[in-house]
């Protein structure tokens, strides 16, 4: 009789505890979701369009012109070396005008900025270096003269 009794006692136990579980409520059954749908969309505004504040700042190299001399070049560079030293707002702008230089003598300058710790520094140098990607330099004339027993060799 006792293995019929407990197995019995526990079966009835089983259906107490379903009878006394909590209902389910499923879910957003009565939420309204139009508030959070508008508010992800406001949200999604001010991301994707800057405010206005934003615009009213002017480029700082909207009037930025070439060198046109070698004591330019120089100064240039030099002006561009002492910037990436300095904070990422003054790197990211050193980056900006070495790209509108388009010299290979920011070659260097470029390829240290792709090592660089802020992520719009090594955006902005990869977009520089990218014109002189796969050109080649043209190599000049020969400009030393042969060694003197050229014709021994051949």
């Amino acid at each position: 009789m006792q293995n019929v009794l407990l197995p019995g006692v526990a079966a009835v136990l089983a259906f107490v505890f379903w009878l006394r579980r909590k209902p389910l409520k499923p879910m957003l059954s009565n939420a309204d979701t139009s508030g959070i749908a508008q508010l992800n969309r406001a949200q999604l505004e001010r991301v994707l369009e800057p405010s206005d504040a934003d615009g009213a700042v002017q480029d700082p190299l909207a009037g930025w012109a070439s060198p046109r001399t070698e004591q330019e070049r120089m100064l240039l560079q030099q002006r561009l070396r002492h910037a990436m030293e300095d904070g990422p707002d003054q790197r990211l702008r050193a980056v900006r005008e070495a790209a509108l230089w388009g010299h290979q003598a920011v070659l260097p300058l470029l390829r240290r900025a792709l090592h660089d710790s802020d992520s719009r520094v090594v955006e902005a140098a990869a977009q520089a270096i990218g014109p002189f990607r796969g050109a080649t330099r043209r190599q000049g004339n020969q400009s030393a003269r042969p060694p003197r027993n050229v014709a021994r060799m051949r």
